[in-house]
This record gives structure tokens, C-alpha cells and sequence, in this order.
């Protein structure tokens, strides 16, 4: 009886455990505006970059800019552009 109860306990187990797993979502970068168009929008984080003297707020709406290179950080002593 005890090794009947065991089997079940281990199939019942065995059976309502999933090894199925969700694939990760891509994630995608903004390279460039020219890449990805004008209808995208940038987040609203603080995460600045300089670019040809100009502080912006982050890397979206600098490449939204038309920016390609750009250093992370704000830009010595300007407000930001974005």
C-alpha cells in the first residue's frame, strides 16, 4: 500500500511540474532615426549623453536627433536639449 502511494505521489509530481519555459522577449536598440523612423517615442528617463556640445536626455532622443556618436554623461555646464 505504502509503495502505491509513493508511485502516485511521484506521478502526480512528475505531472504538474512544466519544463516548458517562455522564450525572452527580443529587445530591441535605437540606433539611429534614420533607422527606425520618426514615429517612435523615447521613454522619459534621465540617462544623459553629449553629443556636439548638446546634453541630451538619453541615447532615444539623441539618435532621434539625428546623432550618431555620442559620449554617456551630460555635457559640460548646458541645460539639456531634450
Amino acid at each position: 500500500m505504502k509503495k502505491l502511494a509513493v508511485f502516485a505521489l511521484l506521478l502526480f509530481a512528475g505531472t504538474s511540474c512544466s519544463k516548458e519555459t517562455a522564450a525572452p522577449a527580443p529587445v530591441t536598440a535605437h540606433s539611429s532615426a534614420n533607422a527606425k523612423g520618426d514615429d517612435y517615442q523615447c521613454l522619459d528617463v534621465y540617462d544623459p549623453v553629449c553629443a556636439n556640445g548638446v546634453t541630451y536626455s538619453n541615447a532615444c532622443y539623441a539618435a532621434k536627433a539625428g546623432v550618431t556618436t555620442y559620449t554617456r554623461g551630460a555635457c559640460g555646464g548646458d541645460g539639456a536639449a531634450y
